[in-house]
């Protein structure tokens, strides 16, 4: 049998309520193409086999102990055999008229310099998520940490395209991890996701990493999704703002602090060899 074209990797750890909504909203617009299912357990207490009859083909992959993001996100690249693999957060779901990942391996297949690729995101309520982002200055960190976005409009307009028609299609810095779909070709050349990295960055890191082995990363915007984010690390005293301050340090330790300079191959390239 040969490989699919797609495979969709989904963790669970034990978020019923959005894996449900997730399988039933993908089962509801399932790919004309040829596709897979894999289903990470990331040694959650229910178990995620018994969703695993809810679509077919569906291959569940089992830890032994909890994994972090990035790590599952590697085990689903490692255990893919299809052209394009899919990255999902478990709480996305899809619109059934709009048959978005039907659009988007069209589009993968159109740019054959495309390394990865995502499309609009709505969030609940019908709020406009930026999937599509420019990487960020210390102001652009300081102004979303403490918002202040009112008084840096400009920052704002930079950091999340808002230049763009969102409808449109084009190549950008990079894309929020919510949904990713990534070239095979590209993965292998590039490898996988800095483990490094326990929880945000892993997407912001991999996209930088992806663009220096000249795969384009590009936002198509005739496909959508609904993303109904949760985003824990808003409560600036809390554990995951903690988590998301200590990957963005570690982000520039590993990059610098000129991000805008990182895409620049020749500029690059002088700062590691000083």
């Amino acid at each position: 049998m040969s490989p699919p074209v797609l495979d969709i990797g989904v963790i669970y750890t034990g978020e019923d309520e959005h894996i449900q909504n997730l399988l039933f909203s993908l089962r509801a617009s399932l790919p004309q193409i040829s596709f897979r299912l894999l289903l990470i357990d990331n040694h959650s207490d229910q178990g995620v086999e018994r969703y695993a009859e809810l679509i077919e083909p569906t291959d569940v992959l089992i830890n032994s102990s909890r994994k972090t993001y990035a790590e599952n996100l590697n085990l689903i690249l490692s255990a893919s055999t299809a052209e394009y693999v899919l990255l999902l957060n478990t709480d996305i779901q899809f619109d059934s008229e709009n048959h978005c990942l039907d659009r988007m391996v069209t589009f993968m297949n159109q740019h054959p310099d495309c390394g990865m690729s995502g499309c609009r995101v709505y969030l609940p309520g019908g709020a406009y998520g930026y999937s599509a982002r420019r990487l960020q200055t210390s102001l652009t960190f300081l102004t979303r940490r403490l918002g202040l976005g009112v008084l840096f409009p400009r920052e704002k307009e930079r950091y999340l395209y808002m230049d763009r028609n969102r409808r449109s299609s084009f190549a950008c810095e990079w894309l929020s991890g919510c949904f990713l779909l990534v070239r095979r070709k590209a993965w292998e050349e590039v490898g996988g996701f800095d483990e490094q990295f326990r929880k945000y960055y892993e997407d912001v890191d991999y996209a930088v990493r992806m663009q220096q082995q000249n795969w384009k990363v590009m936002f198509h915007g005739d496909a959508f999704c609904i993303h109904n984010e949760q985003r824990a690390s808003r409560n600036l005293f809390s554990y995951d703002a903690w988590l998301h301050a200590c990957s963005w340090y570690r982000w520039h330790r590993k990059w610098g602090w000129r991000p805008s300079r990182l895409l620049n191959e020749e500029e690059t390239n002088q700062a590691r060899a000083a």
